[in-house]
């Protein structure tokens, strides 16, 4: 006999090897573009700003001012959305009544987490040998950083797996939704070139306080826009993760019909 906990992993194990076979082997070039696209990303915002404004964007480097938002914004986007979508990608899973809708979201964020880790190391050591200054200032405050931005991707996406399991029209806007935020979140360019009028209506959107607290701790001398809040993200956070797990809770039996 197995114990609650002994089950809980050997389902999680098989749901994440599961993920990565759909991941490589689904599609032909399912490995290779999970690498390129964040190079891509790098490669042609960093040739269109540079043409624009030069080399450097807050007194550092573009390049690395990029990938220190562009990536974990990649890998928060990716975790909503890869959630929003394990309901109907394992429904018939769960005619085993070991695996829960849980388990999957918690399977998917962890496939995201490794694979974005990977990329992002790569990146970093790509930049590192051609010469960029790639250290990190205050590591700890770094990481717990990252950490409320996991959590809160994480809730988000249990919140959009909900609401497209009930309404499935509604993926397509949610899909669309992070286009705007791909460029008012910080992550492209520095927040304090956005119109001063809209700044305080920006600030709403916790991805840019993710954005600019991220860079806060991995460069010395970089200074967010005025608003800025590390009390904020926490708040968003447990607001959001409260109300996930009770939308959730209250949605599990319809999560599960077959």
């Amino acid at each position: 006999m197995r114990s609650p906990i002994q089950i809980v992993f050997a389902v999680l194990h098989a749901l994440v090897l599961r993920e990565f076979l759909g991941r490589f082997t689904k599609r032909r070039m399912g490995a290779f573009w999970t690498l390129l696209e964040p190079f891509l990303h790098v490669f042609v915002l960093t040739l269109f700003f540079t043409y624009l404004r030069g080399r450097q964007v807050a007194g550092m480097e573009y390049p690395v001012y990029l990938i220190t938002g562009l990536v974990p914004f990649l890998l928060y986007r990716n975790i909503s959305s890869r959630l929003m979508d394990s309901i109907s990608s394992n429904r018939g899973l769960f005619a085993y009544k070991q695996i829960k809708p849980m388990d999957t979201f918690v399977a998917r964020m962890i496939v995201e987490l490794v694979l974005m880790s990977l990329v992002y190391a790569l990146l970093l050591f790509v930049f590192g040998w051609v010469g960029f200054d790639v250290s990190v200032h205050r590591p700890l405050e770094w990481a717990v950083v990252l950490l409320f931005g996991l959590t809160f991707a994480f809730s988000l996406g249990i919140v959009f797996a909900v609401i497209t399991n009930a309404l499935p029209d509604t993926r397509f806007f949610i899909k669309m939704l992070f286009m705007p935020l791909y460029f008012i979140s910080g992550v492209v360019y520095p927040p304090s070139r956005l119109p001063e009028q809209y700044i305080e209506i920006f600030l709403w959107n916790p991805f840019l306080h993710l954005s600019e607290l991220t860079r806060t701790f991995i460069f010395e001398h970089y200074v967010p826009v005025r608003g800025i809040s590390f009390n904020y993200v926490v708040e968003s956070t447990i607001i959001l993760t409260f109300s996930a797990l009770a939308l959730y809770r209250v949605r599990r039996q319809k999560l599960l019909a077959i």
